[in-house]
């Protein structure tokens, strides 16, 4: 098979077809759209990835020496065609840009299929709240239930902390219906915005891994904030919240699969479609994350929502908002006490 690159003709294997976020990169003389790790010969430096471009770098151009990027912009995720294994490292494009060439074609696997998620289709919020930090794409409804899938981040403008809202109508009929996502807030404000988020969707129960800063979220809604939708899932005597382990991972994982390659569960965010597109199984296999250089904390976040619609607390029979637990169930600190007889004694 021949491919035109500028002037003359290069023998490359086949044409191969991905869906992908899509960036168009726009220069001074020529515009391209592309996946985010697609690589380009360039001048600024000799291989620039369309990811990480910035304006003002310069692309090598067989046609005009020369393409100053001007900007890029997401366009939204599609079907992406590459030729692979083109003779030679680079080839050029009718634009006369120079692209490097593609000489394998990765093995990674998303956790959704490719076909549901080019269904996909964003949806403009009704509203934002909090510095547009939470995205209202529908306002609660009374006497229906939700729950919520909470992701903490750093808070230091790596990971983002998120919240994904689940309208939970059915067993088979779901849908997000609000959402959270800010990398720089503290364990203890982000706290507040859980609690907010709980208690404005019909007192939402929720899922919130217990890991690092997730431990001091999980104490700080149940012993300050006083907030008890939380759910505890790895029985009794354990630390409140849910322990990330491969197991619950990939049972959360497998569920939500499940849900969206069975139009079950409707997802709006934009956000959350670009990340669930890159949200890839690794080589070590049932463990899925997002592709390098990529967030996946609103898919976690999502995926732990999903995983609360499992736990003993929400009831798809009914589905209808719950009361809290009897106080009884709480977690307690006991204070005890020892004494000269080695009794044990306190306030119970």
């Amino acid at each position: 098979m021949l491919i035109k690159c500028g002037e003359e003709w290069k023998n490359f294997e086949r044409i191969i077809c991905k869906l992908s976020p899509i960036l168009e990169v726009q220069c001074d003389n020529c515009v391209i759209k592309c996946t985010p790790d697609h690589i380009f010969k360039g001048i600024t430096k000799p291989e620039m990835v369309a990811g990480d471009l910035q304006p003002g770098d310069i692309l090598y151009n067989a046609e005009f020496g020369k393409s100053h990027v001007l900007f890029v912009d997401y366009f939204g995720i599609g079907r992406v065609y590459t030729p692979l294994n083109v003779d030679g490292e680079y080839y050029q494009t009718t634009n006369g840009l120079i692209n490097h060439n593609c000489s394998f074609l990765g093995s990674s696997q998303t956790l959704i299929n490719a076909e549901t998620l080019e269904k996909l289709r964003e949806k403009e919020p009704i509203r934002y709240e909090h510095n547009y930090d939470i995205k209202i794409f529908e306002d609660p409804i009374p006497g229906v239930m939700y729950v919520m899938g909470c992701d903490v981040g750093t808070g230091c403008q790596g990971d983002y902390s998120t919240i994904q809202v689940i309208k939970v109508l059915s067993r088979n009929k779901m849908e997000e219906v609000a959402c959270y996502r800010n990398n720089e807030v503290s364990p203890e404000a982000f706290a507040v915005q859980i609690k907010y988020l709980s208690d404005k969707y019909n007192g939402a129960w929720y899922i919130i891994e217990n890991q690092d800063s997730g431990k001091k979220v999980c104490e700080e809604l149940w012993y300050n904030l006083e907030n008890y939708k939380l759910i505890s899932t790895d029985g009794p005597g354990k630390p409140l919240g849910t322990k990330a382990t491969k197991r619950s991972k990939l049972d959360a994982c497998l569920e939500l699969k499940r849900l969206m390659d069975n139009d079950f569960l409707e997802v709006h965010d934009s956000d959350t479609i670009k990340e669930l597109s890159r949200f890839e199984e690794q080589d070590v296999g049932n463990v899925f994350k997002a592709a390098k250089g990529n967030h996946d904390d609103t898919v976690s976040a999502l995926y732990w929502a999903v995983y609360a619609t499992m736990q003993p607390e929400i009831d798809l029979d009914t589905c209808k908002p719950s009361d809290d637990r009897p106080v009884e169930e709480y977690p307690v600190d006991y204070m005890v006490m020892h004494n000269q007889s080695n009794d044990f004694w306190g306030d119970f």
